[in-house]
């Protein structure tokens, strides 16, 4: 019998480096490995990929949703560190708590442009 068991979302960065602190520093992930062009950091059983692209573009139209329990001790953690003035497009932020079709979720979108969802797991 086929089981899927996992997914590893890949964001684009024109740097990638600077993407991985982001994560790590700001967002408490670990990061697994990184170079120049790909990097892989974690959080609890979350993984995801950095890749380099040269063209910001890309990175402004990557986007990903994950999973998580405990969304408002989360949001609440990173409001502290992160912008939560989405509008002001100059740096990361966060939405604010909002329901959608995915369900109860805030979005981040990072130093290189992702937009990345974190869905209140059911």
């Amino acid at each position: 019998m086929v089981k899927f068991t996992g997914a590893i979302p890949v964001l684009t960065a024109v740097d990638v480096p600077a993407a991985v602190s982001f994560w790590v520093k700001s967002l408490g992930f670990t990061e697994d490995f990184a170079d120049a062009a790909f990097a892989g950091v974690h959080r609890g059983d979350v993984h995801l990929y950095l890749s380099r692209t040269e063209h910001q573009v890309v990175a402004d139209n990557t986007s990903a949703w994950i999973e998580v329990t405990g969304l408002d001790e989360l949001y609440e953690e990173w409001s502290g560190v992160v912008s939560t003035d989405y509008s002001d497009t100059s740096g990361p932020a966060l939405t604010g708590i909002e329901n959608s079709p995915a369900g109860r979720e805030f979005a981040v979108r990072d130093t290189a442009g992702n937009c990345v969802h974190f869905v209140a797991a059911e």
